[in-house]
């Protein structure tokens, strides 16, 4: 992944810099763009799919009271599970043929993180360090724990295909 002090150091930017009048969330969803493809997960390709109106609609509204944090974690593990696909053979293969993410199953594992990070934010009133690198941070902890499959077809008479376990990382 890209550092988490850049992307929350971007994210503090554009929202410094809103004027109350124009939504942030589309140069907000670049900037969480730009950091997940910066991502890796062996056999798939991440700077190929993505899409970022689901970003856009996650960064719309942060506000807990109106579901928010289920809307932006759905989003994120949307946003994620259409993020990889196919790169290039890392398994001894000769080609990847196909990416199966598992980020959609981490949902509400995402969400438990946001809410417990906006209820500890609440009880203790006290001004967080670093607030986006610590959100992000903690939900990059559980999309790591997403099993994709990756698929490769082997150099084998007759042509075969071997399937790999990977995780972001």
């Amino acid at each position: 992944m890209l550092d988490l002090d850049t992307l929350d150091s971007e994210f503090s930017r554009i929202v410094k810099a809103a004027d109350g009048k124009t939504s942030v969330a589309p140069q907000l969803a670049k900037a969480y763009d730009d950091y997940a493809k910066g991502g890796v997960i062996l056999g798939a390709d991440l700077s190929a799919g993505g899409d970022k109106s689901l970003l856009e609609s996650a960064f719309t509204v942060l506000d807990p009271s109106s579901g928010t944090p289920a809307n932006m974690a759905a989003k994120l593990c949307s946003y994620w599970q259409g993020l990889p696909k196919p790169g290039n053979a890392e398994h001894g293969g000769v080609d990847v043929v196909s990416v199966e993410p598992t980020f959609s199953a981490v949902q509400s594992a995402v969400l438990d993180v946001i809410t417990n990070l906006v209820n500890e934010q609440a009880v203790s009133k006290q001004e967080v360090q670093k607030p986006y690198k610590k959100l992000f941070g903690a939900i990059e902890d559980v999309l790591k724990t997403a099993v994709c499959t990756i698929t490769e077809a082997m150099s084998t008479t007759p042509p075969s295909t071997s399937s790999f376990s990977e995780n972001l990382q």
